[in-house]
């Protein structure tokens, strides 16, 4: 397990090495969330401490709290409305690059740093390149008022939804306060359709299915590196 466990972290520190090569001087720069993610910013860290300058608009409080430990420069959309790239891992990943996002609970700010970037680069290990989106759980972020309906509105479209726990045993609540429900959907034939119908449920903030929106993966083993482009 432990021997595994380490190849899994080597492939995706390949991935993130990989990705600095996207990265130049002067560049406004989308950091992720996640295991991956955090590679990414730790080796761009090691960059700026060299004298690259960038600026980063984080994920998440704890990419944003990483980023600043390290002597990245953090801004956020009120200082820049356009990320030149940004870098950051995926749940699941198909070779069209359409993407399960939000296991680690960062969806919503990871979608909308994603939507403002020129490019976006997935990095992950070769354990998420799937065929079809769904075997991991969708997640999906709502209001706390409203989750009850929108759990019910949900298994009527034939997916489970379960309320995510944090590690204490309570609700896990996201950054801007919600709830997530991570949804069985078992293999999704259409995500657009899928997509749509849980768009238009009341109650809903976003959800984990990032469709259209990646244009370049790296997918790593403990190796080497493939790049995937969406066509």
């Amino acid at each position: 397990m432990l021997a595994m466990e380490a190849t899994v972290d080597k492939a995706k520190e390949l991935a993130a090495q990989r990705s600095l090569e996207f990265i130049q001087d002067g560049m406004v720069v989308g950091m992720g969330s996640g295991t991956t993610a955090t590679h990414f910013i730790k080796l761009l860290g090691e960059r700026v401490q060299q004298g690259l300058k960038v600026r980063g608009i984080p994920s998440s409080r704890a990419s944003e709290d990483l980023a600043r430990s390290l002597g990245i420069p953090v801004i956020d959309f009120h200082d820049a409305t356009e990320i030149d790239v940004t870098i950051d891992g995926a749940d699941e990943v198909t070779h069209k690059l359409d993407l399960i996002k939000g296991g680690g609970g960062a969806l919503l700010r990871e979608k909308i740093v994603a939507s403002a970037s020129k490019l976006f680069v997935v990095v992950a290990d070769s354990r998420k390149l799937v065929e079809r989106l769904g075997k991991f759980p969708l997640p999906v972020e709502v209001i706390q008022m409203a989750a009850p309906l929108v759990a019910r509105k949900l298994e009527a479209l034939g997916v489970k939804p379960t309320v995510r726990r944090n590690s204490s045993g309570g609700d896990y609540i996201t950054d801007e306060g919600n709830l997530i429900l991570d949804c069985a959907c078992g293999q999704i034939d259409d995500p657009q359709k899928l997509a749509a119908e849980i768009r238009a449920i009341v109650g809903v903030v976003e959800h984990g299915l990032f469709l259209g929106m990646a244009n370049i993966a790296l997918i790593a083993s403990d190796t080497d590196v493939k790049e995937l482009t969406r066509s």
